[in-house]
């Protein structure tokens, strides 16, 4: 726990940082680091700015799959479209079941390094991607002014540990499972954006961990029927 220390050291003069918040979520980002293999379900829901209905939820489902350190396979359906990921190795495949497009991205040979990739170029966002990354506890330490544990809830049957982070301009809260895994059950953001709060939501469920993933589910066929469609990075000049 040295990282933790440290960090806990040079925050404590103006912060609060709960120990018992930071062992649950070193504890869960571990299990996640140590993963060869996963699947789960995430149901997400999203404040958008109508301009006419005004602040409205739009709901999603995701179904994920990851294989390390390069395979990964997502297939959302949203309120207006239905999309899938396939991502293998050096390649990011994109489409869209609604509008029969497809597209690719060359990409790093790692997960995370292509999720950064093709969220900072694309503006593409994979769901509850931050949960996988290493430096999870870290980077909410960093970018919260207060961490607290509040303690064990129950609902649907179950026990969960809940943990708030609050920071000037994002209030969070995380569930996790009070089990041997400790894996996230459900996470809620408040979000201040131009003078309003949105809330972006996420629940979790059919966690698998560690399953046989065949190889094929990585890859996509484009259907002889579908169109073409160029991405283009935020940096271009085209």
């Amino acid at each position: 726990m040295v990282a933790f220390l440290l960090v806990f050291g040079a925050k404590a003069q103006d912060s609060t940082i709960d120990a018992r918040a930071v062992v649950l979520l070193d504890r869960m980002s571990e299990v996640i680091g140590n993963l060869k293999s996963c699947s789960f379900q995430l149901k997400t829901g999203i404040d958008v700015n109508d301009p006419d209905k005004g602040i409205l939820r739009q709901y999603s489902m995701h179904d994920v799959y990851l294989v390390g350190p390069d395979k990964m396979h997502v297939h959302t359906k949203g309120p207006k479209e239905e999309l899938g990921y396939w991502y293998n190795t050096d390649m990011l495949m994109f489409y869209s079941f609604t509008a029969n497009t497809y597209g690719f991205i060359e990409t790093p040979d790692n997960i995370l390094e292509t999720i950064d990739m093709v969220n900072a170029d694309y503006g593409v966002d994979f769901p509850a991607g931050d949960f996988f990354y290493p430096s999870f506890t870290d980077d909410l330490i960093e970018h919260s002014e207060s961490i607290y544990y509040v303690g064990l809830v129950h609902f649907e049957g179950r026990d969960y540990h809940h943990i708030v982070a609050k920071g000037s301009d994002k209030h969070i809260q995380i569930w996790i499972h009070n089990d041997t895994f400790a894996l996230p059950a459900r996470y809620v953001i408040h979000e201040k954006k131009d003078g309003e709060t949105l809330q972006f939501e996420g629940i979790f469920s059919n966690w698998k961990l560690n399953p046989d993933l065949p190889e094929a589910i990585f890859d996509f066929t484009v259907p002889e029927s579908a169109r073409r469609q160029k991405i283009v990075s935020k940096s271009s000049t085209y």
